[in-house]
């Protein structure tokens, strides 16, 4: 009877020692109100991180390029469109642009039908700042092939028709334009507590002529919409207005630290929206800060409650074991 008694005794006191231990891992910030910090935030946007937070671009090998346009020479096809643009893309690679226009220009004519020909030399005429004629050929492309690029070629026409605009325009929309209501005022974005307001919509200047790319296309709504700016961002790395969208990005995924080093980027590359740019990442910055400090808070209220609780069941159940052992013992 006395082993009995003794073995239900260790019993308890397990449980109880469990339960302390239960207590003591519970999770207290269950209920976290915080931007996330940087690296959580690379982990759940992992492409939207690479792309903010990459160094300058590595220079391309010249050397394997160089062999391509030798063996392609070598072997030449100028009946065949996909030649002239093997040897076109080899160039532009190599930053050989104008090389590549000499080439691909007097093509036009004879295959005005071929994606490549069209969607090379525009790549060709916005990588030598001639946006107006590179919006012409990538139009072009667009509509020979509308889901080119895996979906994401209207992306590069969008960029392209915000950069042939006047420097006032610029200033006030962003190049994925159904983004551009209302966050582009004196007042700066103000995205941020009003995520729920970050809809596609047209401006309300009733003067305000859309973009083309918006007759067929709500680049807002698209489900490519991150991929297309992340795309459009790897091919330009040093324009501003790609930075700009890849915050707008981040910030509709709520990741507030990526938005905020995005718009820090865009205006390092001369953004025309700057001085708007600066209010924002401000603001974000504080809010950032503020949750922190909040998060801190909650944490430290938390292990506190939590600490009093431990303790008091840890007596609660220190003093029945007591009694218990008392009782076994007179018996």
């Amino acid at each position: 009877m006395k082993k009995m008694k003794r073995r239900n005794l260790g019993v308890f006191f397990q449980a109880a020692l469990l339960l302390v231990m239960a207590l003591a891992g519970a999770d207290v910030a269950a209920c976290i109100w915080d931007a996330d910090t940087l690296s959580t935030e690379g982990q759940r946007s992992p492409t939207l991180a690479e792309i903010i937070l990459a160094d300058a671009p590595a220079a391309t090998d010249p050397k394997p390029l160089r062999q391509r346009i030798e063996s392609l020479r070598s072997s030449p096809r100028t009946d065949d469109p996909a030649w002239w643009n093997d040897l076109a893309g080899a160039h532009i690679r190599l930053g050989e642009s104008q090389e590549a226009v000499k080439m691909l220009e007097p093509l036009l004519a004879r295959f005005p039908d071929d994606y490549g020909i069209h969607a090379n030399l525009g790549t060709a005429y916005h990588l030598l700042g001639r946006y107006q004629d590179a919006e012409r050929e990538i139009a072009r492309d667009l509509e020979i092939n509308p889901e080119a690029h895996f979906g994401l070629e209207k992306y590069h026409l969008a960029l392209l028709q915000y950069l042939i605009r006047d420097p006032e325009y610029q200033r006030e929309h962003v190049y994925v334009d159904e983004w551009s209501k209302d966050y582009m005022s004196d007042m700066g974005f103000s995205m941020l507590g009003r995520m729920e307001l970050l809809e596609a919509s047209s401006t309300k200047d009733p003067g305000y002529i859309l973009p083309g790319y918006r007759a067929k296309w709500d680049l807002a709504a698209d489900p490519n919409f991150e991929k297309g700016v992340i795309y459009m961002a790897s091919l330009n790395p040093r324009e501003p207005a790609c930075h700009v969208m890849l915050g707008i990005a981040s910030l509709k995924a709520h990741d507030y630290n990526l938005g905020a080093t995005a718009f820090e980027k865009a205006v390092e590359l001369g953004s025309p929206q700057s001085d708007l740019l600066k209010k924002e990442t401000n603001r974000l910055r504080e809010f950032i800060q503020k949750s922190h400090e909040h998060q801190r808070t909650q944490n430290w209220t938390a292990w506190s409650l939590n600490g009093a609780f431990i303790l008091l069941i840890a007596g609660i159940a220190i003093r029945i074991a007591l009694v218990l052992k008392r009782r076994l013992a007179k018996r």
